[in-house]
């Protein structure tokens, strides 16, 4: 029997929850609903020159607490996909300094700045080494 694994923001808190499925059983759903005081960013890419999911692009976050690099994929478990949207913990940061963004079209982008709490959608520029930042 496969049983699948998925993981992913499902209500849009900061938390990553996880399904769990099995051939021909039940569905569960493991909701995150653990307090907590820690920050969180999460990114939403969308490739105009590259896929427009932007599978494939590398992330790179800094606070002043360090860094952190996350690529996109929904890479999953048997028969599963998992968020594509990028997530990171920042612990008590509340601002990510820099988030640098390496497009598979061979985009590079840079964001400054970034407050944390949010999903932020970001749309790849149409060229050269540095980009617009996020959209609105």
């Amino acid at each position: 029997m496969g049983r699948g694994l998925a993981i992913g923001d499902i209500d849009n808190d900061g938390r990553l929850d996880a399904v769990v499925t099995s051939n021909d059983g039940a569905l569960y759903v493991l909701h995150n609903s653990t307090q907590t005081q820690n920050h969180w960013l999460t990114l939403l890419l969308v490739g105009h020159k590259s896929n427009r999911d932007g599978i494939g692009a590398e992330v790179k976050l800094v606070t002043a607490k360090g860094s952190q690099m996350a690529t996109v994929t929904t890479a999953g478990s048997y028969l599963s996909s998992s968020d594509k949207r990028v997530h990171f913990g920042l612990g008590p940061e509340t601002v990510a300094g820099t988030i640098e963004i390496h497009w598979p079209s061979g985009i590079r982008q840079t964001i400054k700045n970034v407050s944390a709490d949010q999903i932020l959608k970001v749309d790849e520029p149409s060229a050269g080494p540095v980009g617009r930042g996020p959209s609105k």
